[in-house]
C-alpha cells in the first residue's frame, strides 16, 4: 500500500517541525519537506524562491494536504500551489509572524514591505491557521502594555476571514523525565542566542541580573558559547554553554532545580515545557503563551516590575521535589502528543474524525 502524502514547508530543522514530521510519518504519511533557510544576500534569496516555486508544483500536486511551520517567504509558494490543485493549507503560527515589536525591531508586521504584504496574502488564502497559542490569534495585552507589542494576527490583519485555532506543540514525555539528581540552588534557562534582538527578546539581561542578586545560586545558560564584549561582565555565579543536544539538554534540564524564562515574546516555549517534564520548577514572565505552560507549579511574574517576586520564590521556596513533580504533572496533562494528532487527523482524517 503506497503511502499517503504531505507537503511541510519550513525555514529551519527546529525541533518542533522534526516532531511534526516524526508525528506525521508514524501516522502513516510520506512527508515531503521543502527547506529554505534564511539568507540576507539577493541571490540565495531567489534562489530559494524557485527553488520552492518548483518543489511545490510537484510536491502540493501529489499531497493530501499541505502544512507550513511558520507564516514567511517560504510559505507563498506551497500556499499557490495549494489554491491551484484545491489542496488544505495549514498554516502553523509560532510568534514571529504574529506580532510587531518596534522595542525589539522584531516581527514580520513591523514593516509595511513585499514581506507583509506575501505574508497577509498567505494568511488569507490558507484554509486554517493554526497558533501554537491563542495570544498569537486574539494578542497579548501584557505585552503592549510592557513594551508596545503589538501582536495576534486578528489585529495585524483587521479583514482576515481565515479560521484561526490553538493547536499547542506537544511533548514526549516518556523521553523528557528527570534522569539524574538536582543540584541545590540551581537556575537553568536555555535559548539559541544568535543576535542582540534575541538576547533581548529571550530575557537574557534579566536573567544575568537575577544572577547578581542571587551570589549563593548557581546559574547556567545554555546556547550561548560567548558574550559580545558590549555586554557587561559575567557574574563568577554563571556558566555559559554553547548549543547542546538533546541528550545533553535532558540531563541539563534533570540537574537544575529552578527553569528561567524571561522572554519578552514567546508563542508556547518547547524548553520551558521540556524542562517541567524533567521537574524544573518555573519561572517566567507573564506574556504570550508563557503563564499557561506554568500554570500555579512555579511563579509567572512582570519583568517590568523588576526581581523582587523571584527572589522572595525561590528563596522560600519549600519542597522542591514536590513542586517539580507536579510542574511534571501539569505538562503531561497539558500538551500529550495526542492532542496534536487528534488535531492533524480532523485536517487528514475528518471522515473518521467526525466518527
Amino acid at each position: 500500500m503506497i503511502p499517503k502524502k504531505v507537503t511541510l514547508t519550513f525555514s529551519l530543522k527546529n525541533t518542533f517541525v522534526l516532531k511534526d514530521i516524526a508525528l506525521l510519518e508514524k501516522m502513516g504519511y510520506d512527508v515531503l519537506t521543502i527547506q529554505s533557510p534564511p539568507h540576507s544576500d539577493f541571490i540565495r534569496f531567489f534562489w530559494n524562491r524557485i527553488t520552492e516555486f518548483i518543489l511545490s508544483f510537484f510536491y502540493v500536486k501529489k499531497s493530501q494536504v499541505v502544512f507550513s511551520w511558520f507564516n514567511d517567504y517560504h510559505a507563498t509558494a506551497a500556499v499557490f500551489w495549494a489554491k491551484r490543485f484545491d489542496k488544505p493549507c495549514i498554516l502553523i503560527v509560532g510568534g514571529y509572524d504574529a506580532v510587531s515589536s518596534p522595542a525589539l525591531s522584531y516581527g514580520i508586521f513591523l514593516k509595511q514591505n513585499l514581506r507583509q504584504s506575501l505574508a497577509c496574502w498567505n494568511f488569507k488564502q490558507a484554509d486554517q491557521i493554526w497558533v501554537v497559542h491563542k495570544s498569537l490569534g486574539n494578542g497579548c495585552p501584557k505585552a503592549k502594555k510592557q513594551d508596545g507589542t503589538i501582536s495576534g494576527i486578528r489585529n495585524l490583519v483587521t479583514d482576515l476571514e481565515t479560521p484561526i485555532r490553538e493547536v499547542p506543540t506537544a511533548y514526549d514525555f516518556n523521553f523528557w523525565r528527570k534522569t539524574g539528581t538536582k543540584i541545590p540552588k540551581s537556575i537553568l534557562t536555555v535559548a539559541n542566542i544568535t543576535d542582540e534582538r534575541t538576547f533581548r527578546r529571550k530575557g537574557v539581561p534579566l536573567f544575568i541580573d537575577l544572577a547578581e542578586a542571587l551570589p549563593d545560586f548557581q546559574f547556567t545558560i545554555a546556547g550561548i558559547k560567548t558574550l559580545d564584549n558590549d555586554t557587561k561582565e559575567l557574574p563568577k555565579n554563571i556558566t555559559l554553554l554553547g548549543t547542546v543536544d538533546r541528550e545533553v539538554l535532558r540531563r541539563l534540564y534533570s540537574e537544575h532545580q529552578f527553569y528561567f524564562q524571561g522572554s519578552k515574546i514567546e508563542g508556547l516555549p518547547n524548553v520551558l515545557c521540556e524542562a517541567m517534564l524533567c521537574e524544573c520548577i518555573p519561572l517566567g514572565t507573564n506574556v504570550f503563551g508563557i503563564p499557561d505552560a506554568i500554570g500555579k507549579t512555579g511563579i509567572v511574574f512582570d519583568p517590568s516590575k523588576g526581581l523582587e517576586a523571584i527572589i522572595s520564590f525561590v528563596k522560600d521556596k519549600e519542597d522542591l521535589q514536590r513542586a517539580g513533580m507536579t510542574a511534571r504533572e501539569r505538562i503531561v496533562r497539558q500538551f500529550p502528543i495526542s492532542k496534536r494528532e487528534n488535531a492533524f487527523n480532523s485536517i487528514l482524517n475528518p471522515k473518521l474524525n467526525a466518527k
